[in-house]
């Protein structure tokens, strides 16, 4: 039987998408798609794998074939592992931010049910999980563990080999049709489109119907005659409708998870029907068969490509100057991880040379006690080094802490609980000696008019409304700006302003500056969504608009261009652009060159003020 040429193909194309999907998200925002490619192509080629060996009458071994798999991701996942923790940990220690229990999750194929507990968020883009993208891998690996008793069930209940794989095939179907179904229901229908998905049950129908499709070829080996070019043709109206998926899908929507990620598995189905039928094209027209060599051997690097672009992804923009160029990043890291992955290849697939050294005993010895000094190294600088918060939590933490301490208080000493009172008094000198350490360190005292910030909403005359940048800049802010009040809390987004608003404007108390600064985490912002906000708060009021910096690989010019546009139309709006101050000056923020460090919230307090003393 001949192995099928051009498969391996398309693992290239679809890492295409997926690196894109993250490095220009906004360009590609759909290229998350193409994991059913990858998805697609593994229950295909395990499956004809598994019914090549029972027609030729070979036992399917559980446990050998666990093994295999093992041997196979393994190697490439752990030498990703030790260089991610030992780069993050000289670069970036914050990046390591729980990285005990991610490396933990990533090496034993756990990580997409530790983000369904925790609730993660796949668009997450504030020091996101260096091992987030082993989700895949689990999900593959998972489905490894599944295949073969599924198989083996139908090989104990039938006793014709052609009827179990017969029926092996329809229930694979089945199971694909279901999975389907749970996907829209979760994704689509109630909104949890991270527990559809990262789990098993509602993303297996790329797997299965991967390998159903193999039931079908081994059944009709030799499909009809057609006319010449058609399945060139579906080939490529397969790949330009997979690129129109992966140019206008939204991971959040609704469409993508009823109709997208299934089409994306039938356009697969397609593509794989199309390379099948055109073996002897590729195999005898030279010139053919030399551009299918390139596109495999592409192909083959698709995995480590995979597994080294995601942490270089978060750990370049800390190893660069600020100034680089976006692309310059991307280019970059596309180079990197090819140079890596194809190193780490031809060192694998050397086997005549690992079989010799298998041959002697002490070598053996040697290259398993160095792997294990690797492995120990590794988890033990994870262990000791790797921060349980990172320092954006923790400032963040200590801003709400001293927000609430006053009000503590206040409440236990009317209760007359003395002991409690005088906890929460030093609780909160330790928080006010930190910060104003912070302050003079970085040469920002608060300004005297600190002295005139409401104490409430009620008594505001600027109000503040904001995300988690702006909850870092709160005291800073407050003290900078005579009587203004934050409102601020992590993960909004500007969708959320209208009903805030709706709030003060209830009480009557509504100030007549409003600051919006909500668009660090949002993804659109229409001149719709702006008009509710300032219709809502009703007549004279003047806003100001605060552009966002979110780091050098998560640009906001798309939103930024949409509030200078807005405030253009409108007398009473007005622009702080945080962004001219910030995309440039990476001292001024963390780690995650987004939130604000002592001098940044300064910087941030004084462009809202300047702002507010030039409005007419």
């Amino acid at each position: 039987m001949h192995k099928l040429v051009g498969i391996n193909s398309l693992r290239f194309f679809a890492i295409i998408f997926i690196v894109a999907y993250h490095l220009f998200r906004e360009f590609m925002p759909g290229g998350f798609l193409a994991v059913e490619i990858f998805f697609c192509l593994s229950g295909f080629l395990i499956a004809s794998k598994f019914i090549n060996q029972i027609d030729a009458n070979r036992e399917v071994k559980y446990w050998g074939f666990i093994k295999s798999r093992l041997k196979r991701l393994y190697p490439t996942l752990l030498v990703v592992v030790i260089f991610s923790l030992a780069l993050g940990i000289f670069v970036a220690p914050d990046v390591l931010t729980g990285a005990r229990h991610n490396t933990f999750t990533a090496l034993t194929f756990t990580t997409n049910i530790s983000e369904i507990i925790a609730g993660g968020n796949y668009e997450n883009t504030y020091l996101p999980n260096i091992f987030e993208h082993t989700w895949f891998l689990a999900l593959l690996f998972q489905f490894y563990l599944l295949l073969p008793l599924v198989l083996k069930l139908h090989l104990k209940i039938f006793n014709k080999k052609r009827d179990a794989i017969k029926f092996f095939g329809i229930t694979l179907l089945a199971l694909g049709i279901a999975s389907m179904v749970l996907m829209a229901c979760y994704g689509g229908l109630f909104e949890m489109q991270n527990r559809a998905y990262f789990a098993l049950d509602s993303h297996m129908a790329a797997f299965c119907i991967g390998g159903a499709f193999a039931v079908f070829k081994f059944f009709v080996p030799r499909t009809p005659r057609t006319v010449k070019g058609i399945p060139m043709a579906g080939l490529l109206l397969s790949a330009v409708a997979m690129v129109v998926l992966a140019l206008k899908v939204e991971y959040n929507s609704a469409f993508a998870f009823i109709f997208a990620l299934p089409f994306m598995t039938f356009l697969t189905i397609v593509m794989l029907a199309c390379i099948i039928k055109l073996q002897r094209n590729i195999r005898e027209r030279r010139k053919t068969r030399n551009v299918v060599r390139v596109l495999e051997g592409l192909g083959n690097l698709s995995f480590g490509v995979y597994l080294f672009h995601w942490p270089l992804y978060i750990l370049l923009p800390h190893l660069l100057p600020s100034d680089t160029a976006r692309w310059g990043y991307a280019l970059i890291n596309i180079l990197i991880s090819f140079a890596l992955s194809s190193v780490l290849y031809e060192v694998l697939r050397i086997k005549d040379l690992w079989q010799k050294i298998r041959k002697s005993r002490r070598v053996i010895k040697i290259s398993d006690a160095t792997a294990a000094a690797c492995i120990i190294a590794a988890a033990t600088v994870t262990l000791v080094r790797a921060p349980q918060a990172s320092s954006i939590a923790e400032q963040l933490s200590q801003e709400e802490s001293h927000s609430s301490s006053t009000e503590l208080i206040s409440n236990a000493s009317a209760n007359s609980d003395f002991i409690n009172a005088s906890r929460l008094l030093d609780d909160t000198v330790k928080i006010l000696n930190t910060e104003l350490s912070l302050a003079q360190n970085a040469e920002t005292l608060p300004a005297p008019g600190g002295s005139l910030a409401a104490s409430n909403a009620n008594e505001a005359k600027v109000l503040v409304i904001g995300d988690s940048v702006t909850l870092g800049a709160k005291q800073s802010i407050e003290a900078t700006i005579a009587k203004s009040f934050v409102d601020a809390k992590e993960n909004r987004g500007i969708e959320a302003a209208t009903g805030i608003l709706s709030g003060y404007s209830a009480s009557g108390k509504l100030p007549g500056t409003i600051v919006i600064s909500l668009a660090t985490n949002q993804r659109t912002i229409t001149d719709a969504i702006l008009q509710d906000i300032v219709n809502v708060a009703g007549t004279g009021h003047k806003f100001i608009l605060v552009t966002a910096y979110a780091g050098p690989l998560q640009p906001r010019e798309e939103q930024n261009t949409a509030l200078k546009a807005f405030a253009n139309k409108h007398d009473n709006v007005y622009i702080a652009d945080w962004w001219e101050v910030s995309h440039d000056n990476w001292s001024l923020m963390y780690a995650d060159h987004i939130h604000l460090n002592p001098a940044g919230r300064a910087a941030y307090a004084n462009l809202v003020s300047n702002v507010i003393k030039g409005m007419r």
